[in-house]
């Protein structure tokens, strides 16, 4: 067994990352007005700083994904769904870096906006899809496979209500989508039990 000191070092970090670091500083990038009315992306575009903090936020979130992912990954049972949950974690990375990387800019560049939105709905879509997976594959009979799926199935519907609602991917999806999606995988992390220690 691991000391205890070291299992507290483990989670303060998680517990750093995912309950203040990235709450925190999506919520200073979403502002205070025009949630619905705006989004990530457009803020990005107002200015320089405003698209650097939008690269920061991406970095800090994504590279948290990445880690986790990674390590839930690597305590799968099998080779085969260790190798599906870190390809979709790297094409949603990659997605995401791309997406970073192209401004919004849909009246002066209209094709790069469009691949933009695919690329950033994309990285969306292949986080959940992994996540979805390493539940499927790491509580295939455990107690805590419904209530995390439930959990799963709350933010794939709140995010799909929170478009309906706004017409469009706004800042409210996508600070809802980001603390729910960064909890979610703490507490997956949280709850693999044993099998997770030598990682």
């Amino acid at each position: 067994m691991r000391p205890a000191r070291f299992h507290r070092r483990r989670s303060f970090w998680l517990d750093l990352f995912a309950c203040f670091l990235i709450p925190a500083y999506t919520l200073l990038f979403a502002g205070s007005v025009e949630w619905f009315g705006t989004n990530f992306s457009v803020i990005a575009v107002t200015g320089e700083d405003h698209y650097w903090g939008f690269v920061y936020w991406g970095v800090l979130a994504g590279g948290y994904f990445a880690v986790m992912l990674t390590k839930l990954a690597l305590i799968l049972p099998r080779l085969w769904q260790r190798v599906v949950v870190c390809l979709l974690t790297l094409l949603a990375c990659l997605a995401l870096g791309y997406a970073l990387a192209i401004p919004y800019l849909p009246d002066d560049f209209p094709g790069f906006a469009s691949l933009h939105v695919v690329l950033a709905a994309g990285a969306c879509v292949l986080l959940m899809l992994a996540l979805l997976l390493v539940l499927l594959f790491l509580y295939r009979r455990g107690p805590e496979r419904r209530p995390l799926l439930v959990r799963w199935g709350l933010i794939a519907g709140g995010s799909g209500l929170l478009f309906l609602l706004a017409g469009m991917v706004s800042s409210a999806l996508e600070v809802f989508f980001t603390l729910t999606a960064a909890l979610l995988t703490r507490r997956i992390w949280l709850t693999a039990g044993e099998r997770q220690e030598k990682f």
